[in-house]
């Protein structure tokens, strides 16, 4: 489990919430707002507070990947709301706490005055478990090493598994992100608005990652990595908001740095200091970005919109030497010293020149210009093997978007729309220097009896590519699938029934249907369907029910070849790829006892298949996973002021995945995190009392 704190931070929000409290209560100065007699009272204050005790009967990571509930026995939560807004004037402040006992907590404050000012302080938390039970040799010295214990014994010289001697490390894959920011916003002057943020992101834990080492290129290890990111977000923006004319001038930037320089660790085919990989990891970089945009109302019917924006992306990590030991031919540079310019430039025109038809058109203009020195490297492969000479390649791309779209009512219940979107971009240092996309489509919605309203829609994609030259050590017959030619169609039809008043069903179908037709080797066809239904039904005024059902699904036919040094002599072969997802739910309201007890029941179950087929070969075996969750809620309302929550949850989810091996040393030349496939269930028992202050 994770330890790492920093209760300042809870003490810089609570100091903030003390500080904001006594304005917002004694608020009653000269600028009163406007009176509304149609407006719902919002005045005054009200808050809640509630605590809960509950129980959880097993560990799940899949559980409370996102949640924190990811541990067996008892827990407590707490959370709570505070709303004030003030009779006289247009003060506010609002509180929330929520799950503050638990990893994925909220804490957020918003204070100001509407029209005036305003600023605002969040803090919140997201875990993300994905594996408890992995199991490593590799222990972690710092500075990104990873040592192997001193028992560990080497396999042979044919690259087979080492013995498994001494314990294996628990090694949980999971990580935190914790953020705290704060935001402003202040008027000036009529019309005028200056608003600002700043925010920083800490993430930390352990993912996993490949790497391979060795002669044979084959003796691959999973490693379990530290991680330690920190992410810095501000900006600030001028605006302006006239009765015509609307704009706004912004700078955002974003710095992100890695505590960890590289990855280190022992080869465990054989351990020995001069037989060490190492790999680099994410690298420090900056983002910094000036944009403008303005809107100006022609007329009654028609207005013209623009932006435009420029930035700038460096990182200037030293790089690595070539392999552990530095050996080998010296690096060219000791830096990528990495410089990446954008601009994007937007102009859009809306009109509705009469009643019934409303034309739309905008132009988009994005450039992504690479200016990062080109320079020869002597790469080593697997840190062991001399690869050869190759150039970096720095990407850039300049794109030309056009839409358009004409939209008219044919009648009262009746109207149609269609729409060309042409795509054009010219790349460098890339296998097609240029890609022209071109997308018809259309969209007729009627409404022939007032209990159906049906929606088709359609459209067809072209996409024509310059001709293809492969990167070096490329079989010259492979494609990319998005830059070679391909033809889309896709189809849809909505519908929303309503037989009765107290009947509400929707449908919707689409589909849709790639051919690259140029293909040789790679993506050949791809195809896929989604279908939704859901139902409501109205049994009574504190009786509802709603029941859904979908089905999803993706196939797609690709061509390949083995690899071999020669890829002229490798052996091809056909696969098909087929993915199945079925989800059915349904969800009850209840108000059993009105104003008294509210009951609430939601079941939901999922489940996925995918099969992979080689033509004249052996498939591989199924992928497959079901969930099924189950949900019961309660409220009772003791008094006027307090009620007993209660909450249930089931869930069982289990996989059959052959990627995932289950032991450590299945696999002669795989040394893994021994992940085994998820097999859960979980029973949640919650109960808590709230306490609401009006």
């Amino acid at each position: 489990m994770r330890t790492k704190k920093h209760p300042m931070r809870y003490a810089l929000l609570a100091a903030a919430i003390v500080q904001a409290f006594p304005g917002a209560v004694s608020a009653a100065d000269a600028g009163a707002a406007l009176e509304c007699e149609d407006c719902p009272a919002t005045s005054g204050r009200s808050a809640w507070v509630e605590g809960a005790i509950g129980t959880q009967s097993d560990d799940s990571y899949h559980f409370g990947r996102y949640t924190g509930y990811q541990d067996d026995g008892l827990f407590l939560n707490a959370g709570g709301e505070y709303r004030y807004r003030g009779e006289d004037d247009a003060r506010y402040v609002e509180v929330d706490a929520i799950d503050l006992s638990l990893d994925s907590r909220e804490l957020a404050l918003r204070a100001g005055r509407q029209g005036s000012y305003g600023f605002s302080l969040e803090y919140d938390e997201l875990p993300n478990y994905r594996v408890s039970d992995t199991r490593s040799p590799y222990i972690s010295s710092g500075d990104g090493q990873l040592d192997l214990p001193a028992d560990w014994l080497p396999g042979d010289t044919t690259g087979n598994m080492p013995t498994l001697a001494g314990d294996l490390v628990a090694a949980p894959l999971e990580t935190q992100r914790e953020r705290l920011g704060v935001r402003f916003s202040l008027v000036p002057a009529r019309d005028w608005e200056l608003s600002g943020h700043y925010r920083r992101e800490e993430k930390d834990g352990t993912r996993d990652v490949g790497a391979t080492i060795g002669r044979t290129f084959n003796q691959t290890v999973i490693l379990p990595v530290p991680v330690d990111y920190q992410t810095d977000d501000l900006g600030l923006a001028v605006g302006y908001k006239g009765q015509r004319l609307q704009a706004r001038l912004a700078y955002a930037g974003s710095l992100f740095k890695n505590d960890a320089e590289r990855i280190k660790w022992a080869n465990p085919f054989a351990p020995s200091a001069s037989s060490d990989g190492q790999m680099a990891e994410s690298p420090d970089n900056e983002f910094h970005q000036i944009s403008a945009q303005l809107g100006y109302q022609l007329g009654e019917a028609t207005r013209l919109g623009a932006s435009f924006a420029r930035g700038r992306m460096t990182q200037d990590e030293a790089f690595l030497p070539y392999d552990v030991d530095s050996d080998i031919t010296s690096l060219p540079v000791n830096s990528l010293d990495g410089e990446v310019d954008t601009t994007l430039a937007e102009v859009e025109i809306n009109s509705r020149p009469t009643t019934k038809l409303r034309l739309d058109a905008s132009y988009t203009y994005s450039d992504r210009d690479n200016n990062t020195a080109i320079n020869n490297y002597d790469y080593v492969v697997a840190d062991v093997a001399q690869g050869g000479s190759r150039e970096n390649r720095p990407y850039s791309f300049e794109q030309n978007l056009v839409r358009a779209k004409a939209g008219y009512r044919v009648s009262k219940n009746t109207d149609l729309a269609v729409g060309v979107d042409y795509d054009q971009m010219k790349r460098t240092y890339q296998q097609v220097e240029e890609t022209e996309d071109l997308n018809f489509w259309g969209r007729f919605r009627m409404r022939p009896l007032d209990m159906l309203e049906a929606t088709l829609k359609a459209s067809h994609a072209s996409r024509d590519a310059s001709p293809y030259t492969p990167l070096p050590g490329e079989n010259s017959l492979m494609r990319v699938h998005y830059l070679s030619d391909r033809d889309r169609n896709a189809a849809g039809v909505e519908l929303s029934v309503t037989p009765a008043e107290k009947w509400s069903v929707g449908l919707n179908v689409e589909y849709f249907e790639d051919d690259y037709s140029e293909m040789v080797l790679g993506l050949q066809e791809a195809s896929g369907s989604n279908t939704n239904i859901d139902v409501t039904y109205v049994f009574s005024e504190g009786l509802s029910a709603t029941a859904y059902y979908s089905y999803d699904r993706l196939e797609s036919q690709q061509a390949g070849s083995e690899w071999t040094l020669n890829p002229a002599l490798g052996v091809p072969w056909l696969a098909s790829d087929s993915n199945l997802t079925k989800t059915l739910g349904l969800g009850v309201k209840w108000a059993a006892i009105p104003e008294k007890l509210d009951l609430g029941f939601d079941i939901v179950y999922a489940d996925y298949t995918g099969e992979i087929k080689y033509a004249g070969a052996t498939d591989m075996p199924t992928l497959s996973s079901t969930l099924t969750g189950l949900g019961l809620d309660a409220v009772y309302r003791l008094k006027d002021d307090l009620s007993i929550r209660a909450g249930y949850r089931y869930e069982r989810y289990e996989e059959s995945d052959w990627a995932k091996l289950g032991e450590v040393d299945v696999i002669g030349s795989l040394l893994s995190l021994g992940e085994a496939p998820v097999d859960s269930r979980v029973h949640w028992l919650s109960l808590s009392l709230r306490y609401e202050i009006k």
